[in-house]
């Protein structure tokens, strides 16, 4: 019976080549975005679940209440993890993890940049990381240790045995000790080494103090832990020994941290999870529209199957086996899209890769995949092919033997429905692609606050931190050269947070959390920051050691009156207010700032050249000055516009995707309106050609096919509309600096939906009004 069924749908598919045709590629247009969205979807669930202890890690974080509300961080205080080992029996481990990025390795005569962590022994406790060779957890209880994953051992080491080779980075020897898996790629914590915290620890002493927050601490709890009691201890603990009680402390669940890491006044609000929601909603709009198309296009052929359902009828057939005919050929060319939707998705998806920056990959042997690519299929199938089906074999015999279908009206109002929820899909679609691109476009153009242009950011690597001066004075002869400073964070990452500042008129209790970096001189001038009163640091003052420059933020959240300069914060003198610029996240607020001199070591030199043409010149120059200095290490530079260009990429890479998604699902819906319309003006051809022949106009005719279509247009206009401004206004306020929603957004997109219905259906009106009357009317 089933291979009857089979061979019945695969001959009723070769009957109907142009319906078959459009109803195959929307579903595998359809089916192959649902695809790409479902492999993003699998991903993002599947982060940290490699780890088997993943239900009872936590990561602490903190509220700070402040002037306008509570921010939460991930940042914490140096002391906070050894105050959960000694004090708190509900943990089982805790330990602390610092990252760095990009920094210089020296293996024998070869120089490498790697990224990796520090971190305490207990993070391999806690984390599923196998250990290839060594014991990781005891490695890490040497200072001079490292562990190393086994791609990174491959690349410094070859085929050559790592264990007990040697490291050097930041002038200091370290012995590899132990060898452990790749981290995985769906993994919240990534490194390719780590060093132990205590070497860290040695080298920056702030971290014995309870308000300097620039770490983070995780731990493991017993199970059955009470979570909010261990908060309130905690709190207690931070409040008692840092003297600060608008800070509270609590541990949030590792299995939520990639989903549910955003926080608004202190309470989760979401994060990753809404955009994983909208891919969701995204997938079913877009599977949808091909299931309307489907449903369309078959209920729209119907007097053509009608007399086959009669006979079939007449010969003893039931409603029941009528329904399986249908479902069994809407089955058939699903999975024929299904196939066709899985080339489709194999061809897009490093393309798709390499603009949104994953690693998707469609792996047939993991069942999770393969279950979910058949479950799809037969969802889209059973939407796609119930109505057909239980329209179809409903009709009467005798009606349809006498031809009572000829009129065409059966089913039409469903049609008009369907065509409508296409169109309402559709245009907000058009509209949320329309404000995503607005909004990027917007964050794209914010006034940076400093200038980009010929900013070149030197890593100060080896001898170079220690001889800024020399360098300096070697640079300034260059004719090329305009500034040169030096900094602890490059322009578009700061690093952690402060708290406990003291600044004139501070209320007790109330405390603010404050950015602190360190500069050399000229600082400002170099990097293009407009001083908004005092000045810069300069070395015609010998006070600047113990002086601070602070940004607007740092004004306006503290409420410090005129005039700034020559008040105290921190214990310094503020010789200087800067203009506030953007740096970390390119749509986010400005913190307060807060920026001393330190004339020693620092990570980061910026050179300010000049714009001519000369540059390349000026950058060989450079280079050999450095050179001169750090021989032994390679010269590694950047321009700061390239460097912001990579990270908006990055942070706009979410918008591109739904723009496709968004432009997949109106292709598919212009599809259909392409295969209903030419279905339609098939179906009216002789009233067409007697319109002619008394007089009609191309004109008129195109006009009478094309209202019926523009109709379910202003419908669907109406109707989302007004959904559409509230939703965009939902998303919008989630982003601090966003853009302003105007009437020509949604006016817009009314007019492209209007325009592309008109085109689509356009081909066939004015090909049925051209065609020769004579031939549609000899029979008559």
């Amino acid at each position: 019976m089933f291979k009857n069924y089979l061979k019945t749908a695969w001959r009723s598919l070769l009957k109907n080549k142009t319906s078959s045709l459009i109803n195959i590629s929307g579903l595998a247009v359809g089916l192959a975005t649902g695809i790409i969205i479902m492999l993003l979807i699998v991903n993002e669930f599947s982060y940290d679940k490699f780890n088997t202890n993943l239900k009872d890690i936590y990561l602490l974080m903190k509220n700070q209440k402040q002037v306008d509300g509570i921010s939460t961080g991930d940042a914490t205080a140096g002391p906070m993890a050894a105050s959960l080992r000694s004090e708190m029996p509900e943990t089982k481990y805790a330990a602390r993890v610092a990252y760095f990025d990009n920094q210089l390795m020296e293996i024998g005569d070869k120089t490498i940049y790697e990224s990796g962590i520090y971190a305490e022994p207990a993070i391999f406790n806690m984390m599923t990381l196998p250990a290839i060779e060594g014991n990781p957890v005891t490695a890490l209880q040497n200072e001079n240790s490292v562990v190393i994953t086994e791609q990174t051992a491959r690349k410094l080491f070859g085929k050559e045995d790592p264990m007990g080779k040697l490291v050097l980075t930041n002038k200091s020897s370290f012995k590899v000790a132990a060898v452990v898996r790749d981290v995985p790629p769906n993994s919240t914590i990534k490194f390719d080494m780590v060093f132990s915290f205590s070497y860290f620890a040695k080298q920056n002493t702030w971290l014995s103090k309870w308000d300097d927050n620039r770490i983070q601490t995780w731990v493991q709890l017993k199970p059955g832990a009470n979570l909010s009691l261990l908060d309130k201890k905690l709190t207690h603990i931070l409040e008692v020994r840092s003297n600060d009680t608008t800070v509270s402390l609590f541990v949030y669940p590792f299995a939520k941290l990639r989903l549910y890491r955003s926080f608004s006044n202190g309470r989760p609000n979401g994060g990753r999870i809404d955009m994983v929601i909208l891919l969701m909603v995204l997938a079913v709009f877009v599977i949808l529209i091909a299931c309307i198309n489907f449903m369309n296009i078959s209920t729209a052929r119907s007097e053509h199957r009608s007399r086959e359902v009669g006979i079939r009828k007449v010969l003893g057939a039931s409603r029941k086996l009528i329904i399986y005919q249908f479902m069994s050929e809407a089955m058939l060319m699903t999975f024929l899209a299904l196939l066709l939707a899985v080339f489709l998705a194999q061809m897009v998806l490093p393309v798709f890769n390499r603009y949104t920056g994953n690693n998707l990959v469609l792996n047939f042997w993991n069942w999770k995949v393969l279950a979910l690519l058949i479950a799809i299929g037969l969802f889209t199938g059973l939407i796609a092919g119930s109505y057909p089906a239980l329209f179809l074999s409903r009709f009467k015999i005798i009606k349809v033997l006498k031809g009572a279908l000829a009129n065409g009206k059966s089913g039409s109002g469903l049609r008009k429905a369907l065509v409508t929820i296409q169109f309402i899909i559709s245009i907000f679609l058009i509209i949320a692609t329309i404000v995503i691109y607005k909004q990027i476009n917007h964050v794209g153009n914010r006034p940076l606050g400093y200038d980009q242009d010929n900013l070149i950011d030197i890593a100060a690597n080896g001898d170079l931190s220690g001889n800024f001066q020399i360098l300096k004075n070697d640079l300034v002869q260059i004719p090329g050269v305009k500034n040169i400073t030096a900094g602890s964070d490059n322009i578009l990452q700061f690093g952690g947070s402060v708290t406990g500042m003291d600044y004139p008129g501070k209320i007790p209790g109330q405390e603010i959390s404050v950015i602190v970096s360190s500069v050399q001189y000229d600082w400002a001038k170099t990097v293009g920051i407009k001083m908004l009163e005092g000045r810069d640091f300069s070395p015609d003052f010998a006070t600047d050691s113990t002086a601070c420059i602070i940004n607007e933020s740092t004004v306006q959240k503290m409420g410090l009156k005129e005039p700034i300069v020559g008040q105290n914060i921190g214990g310094k003198s503020v010789i200087g207010v800067f203009q506030n610029f953007v740096y970390n996240n390119p749509s986010g607020i400005i913190a307060p700032m807060v920026i001393s001199l330190q004339t020693g070591n620092l990570p980061h030199f910026f050179v300010r050249i000049k714009n001519d043409d000369h540059w390349r010149s000026t950058l060989a120059q450079i280079e050999a000055a450095v050179k001169k200095i750090n021989h032994n290490y390679p010269f590694e530079y950047s321009f700061t516009k390239a460097d912001y260009q990579r990270r908006f990429e990055e942070w706009s890479s979410v918008g591109f995707a739904a723009t496709i998604f968004g432009s997949m699902a109106i292709f598919i819906a212009c599809l259909g309106l392409f295969g209903l319309s030419s279905f339609l003006a098939e179906k009216r051809g002789k009233e067409i050609s007697i319109r002619k022949v008394f007089g009609a106009s191309v004109k008129s005719i195109w006009l009478l096919l094309s209202k019926d279509f523009l109709k379910p247009v202003f419908i669907a206009m109406v109707i989302v509309i007004p959904i559409s401004v509230w939703l965009a206004h939902v998303f919008l306020s989630g982003i601090t600096y966003h853009t302003e929603l105007t009437w020509w957004m949604f006016t817009l997109a009314g007019l492209i939906t209007v325009l592309v219905a008109l085109i689509t259906v356009s081909f066939q009106g004015i090909k049925a009004a051209i065609a020769n009357p004579v031939k549609n009317l000899r029979s008559e």
